[in-house]
């Protein structure tokens, strides 16, 4: 296997240099912020937990994700982005029992939004309790079910990936890329787009509009592992794009970025191409249809776009990278949160 891993530098490649949909901030940003960060602030969580979400900048995050949507909506998406930035958190490192246990507790605070948390548990409930209940005031029945069904997918997992993590498994590719779907919770994360829209299941069981929700997902997947893999080589942390592609086809860094960088600039243009042939679900879910499909693709946008704003992947240096597309390599263990 080429590894390739301690060379100096790594560059990113671009594949969304020419992907049509351009950075737009939610003209109800500030608003939300306010508001988001007043409420998760109340809580009170370990002190690398609360660093993740000061580095995230989470909020922003939902303000370009979610630019078309409502001040309720927004404000459901900040609450979102911040949950799952904890949940991540809280089970990076978790044993395959421990994120079984978070599972439960975060699927049935989701389930039963009224019903008080026990003392002890772990405080990601109520956070989950507190967000739900608020959000799915502003969510149609249908879009809370599909909500609570994607949630569970997304829990479900993180549950399998921490026992691949605890076997030290790498997937292949093909299974990688499936499997990351769900523990990058991109359905669960598409979900206010739909809050406020009536569609029916047929528009999501189209296979043009999966094709189309699948191929933002996996470039919004994708992409995220490009930005985080410094960050997670440093920590050997296996559940990664990169280093799936250079362990399975044993080719050094720089092969794997040209991989990847084609692999994106295809699921681009298959984006692209369906786009043209979306059918006709009658003339009353037009506007809706190009609501989510104009949603999802902003949410591939506006996720590149926070990746090198905030602190999350490069800490003070993501505007110089964004020009440069160059990343100096962290050694081994060396990239700590204290």
């Amino acid at each position: 296997m080429a590894t390739d891993s301690f060379k100096s530098a790594l560059f990113l490649p671009d594949p969304l240099a020419k992907w049509p949909w351009k950075c737009n901030v939610n003209p109800q940003y500030l608003q939300a912020k306010t508001e988001s960060s007043a409420w998760i602030q109340s809580f009170t969580f370990t002190p690398r937990a609360q660093q993740v979400l000061d580095l995230g900048e989470f909020e922003l995050l939902a303000s370009y994700v979610y630019p078309l949507e409502s001040k309720e909506v927004l404000r459901a998406g900040c609450d979102l982005m911040n949950l799952f930035a904890l949940y991540d958190e809280y089970t990076d490192t978790a044993t395959p029992h421990e994120a079984q246990q978070l599972a439960t507790i975060v699927m049935d605070a989701l389930r039963n939004p009224d019903k008080a948390r026990p003392a002890d548990e772990c405080v990601v409930g109520e956070v989950a309790r507190q967000f739900w209940q608020l959000s799915s005031k502003c969510a149609s029945e249908i879009a809370c079910r599909r909500f609570i069904e994607a949630f569970d997918m997304y829990t479900t997992s993180v549950v399998q990936q921490a026992q691949d993590r605890a076997q030290n498994y790498i997937r292949n590719i093909d299974d990688y890329i499936l499997f990351r779907r769900s523990t990058a919770a991109v359905k669960a994360a598409f979900m206010p787009i739909q809050f406020t829209l009536n569609l029916p299941d047929e528009v999501f069981e189209d296979p043009v509009v999966q094709r189309l929700t699948d191929a933002c997902g996996d470039l919004i997947m994708l992409m995220n592992d490009l930005y985080s893999y410094n960050v997670e080589q440093a920590r050997s942390d296996i559940h990664n794009i990169v280093t799936t592609v250079m362990y399975h086809k044993n080719i050094d860094l720089h092969e794997t970025m040209k991989w990847i960088d084609d692999y994106c600039s295809k699921l681009v243009h298959q984006f692209l191409n369906d786009l043209r042939h979306v059918p006709s679900f009658g003339k009353e879910f037009e506007d809706e249809v190009k609501h989510y499909l104009d949603g999802i693709a902003y949410w591939v946008r506006g996720n590149d776009s926070w990746s090198f704003e905030s602190r999350r992947y490069f800490i003070a240096s993501g505007l110089d990278i964004q020009k440069s597309r160059k990343v100096i390599l962290l050694p081994r263990s060396d990239y700590q949160i204290n």
